[in-house]
This record gives structure tokens, C-alpha cells and sequence, in this order.
């Protein structure tokens, strides 16, 4: 019988395999390596950016690192109940540059986070500092704490 050179009269029959995993092998990475580009820019959607989420007393913080993203590239919308966070980050290369790896990710993003509370987004703000967007979302009035006076009867 003989399969892909598979010959058991001829020697080592895993010889065929090894051969057949080597072609292989060379197929798939030529064929990651043309790919490449872009799967660096599709693993910059999904679950990126990274995002911390906590709660002070009086608001909701939320931290998520975008280095490489400019200012006027990123749009933060706050609702009730949930954060959007989209940019964009490009990857320039002088004109006549040939890239031989291109592991940072590019293009554009998308991130949605629910909030566990409601905010007030009318008093939201967002401060952008060495790559880090920070978002401070004031909590609603009804889940903020009230102090309640006590009275003697």
C-alpha cells in the first residue's frame, strides 16, 4: 500500500509523515506570514483594549490602556448603565520601509462595558495620560449614599 509515499517495503514508514508535516509546515507559514498584517489588526477588536473597572464612593472608575492612540482618535459615550469605548491607531512606516515583523496591533476598536450601576453620564469626564484613558463616571443619585439625620422621639 502506498499513501503519500507511505511504503513499508522502502524503510521507516513515518518517514512519509515527517516529510508530509514539513510540506506542511512551509505551506502554513508562508501562509501565516502573508497573513500576518492583517490579524494583528483584527486582535485589536474583541476583548482590547484591556479594561479596569472600579467603584469609589461617590463614582464609577474606569481605566483601559490605548498606547499609541492619539487624543482626538478615541470616543468614550456613557449611558446609564453601560461605557462605549472606539479609536483608532496607526502604524506608520517611512515610504520606502520593508516590515519584517508587525506584531502591534492597528486599526481600529471597539469596546462596550456594563456598568453594575447606573451613572449620571451628564457628569462624566475623561482624562487621557501616557497611554491610559481614565473615565470617571459620577454614580446616580439613587445609588449614592445618603446620610440620614437621626432623631430622638
Amino acid at each position: 500500500m502506498a499513501f503519500y509515499g507511505l511504503d513499508p517495503r522502502r524503510g521507516d514508514p513515518w518517514s512519509a509523515f515527517d516529510q508530509l508535516r514539513r510540506e506542511m509546515d512551509s505551506w502554513l507559514g508562508s501562509w501565516r506570514s502573508e497573513r500576518r498584517p492583517n490579524a494583528a489588526r483584527l486582535a485589536w477588536s474583541g476583548a482590547h483594549p484591556p479594561v479596569n473597572l472600579y467603584e469609589t464612593p461617590d463614582s464609577l472608575v474606569l481605566a483601559t490602556e490605548v498606547p499609541g492612540v492619539r487624543e482626538e482618535d478615541l470616543e468614550v459615550s456613557v449611558r446609564a448603565n453601560q461605557i462605549q469605548i472606539k479609536g483608532q491607531r496607526e502604524i506608520a512606516y517611512a515610504g520606502d520601509a520593508s516590515v519584517h515583523r508587525r506584531e502591534r496591533q492597528a486599526g481600529s476598536f471597539q469596546r462596550t462595558v456594563e456598568l453594575p450601576i447606573a451613572v449620571d453620564s451628564e457628569k462624566a469626564d475623561a482624562s487621557y495620560r501616557n497611554g491610559v484613558l481614565m473615565v470617571r463616571m459620577p454614580k446616580s443619585a439613587a445609588h449614592q449614599p445618603r446620610r440620614i439625620s437621626v432623631r430622638s422621639s
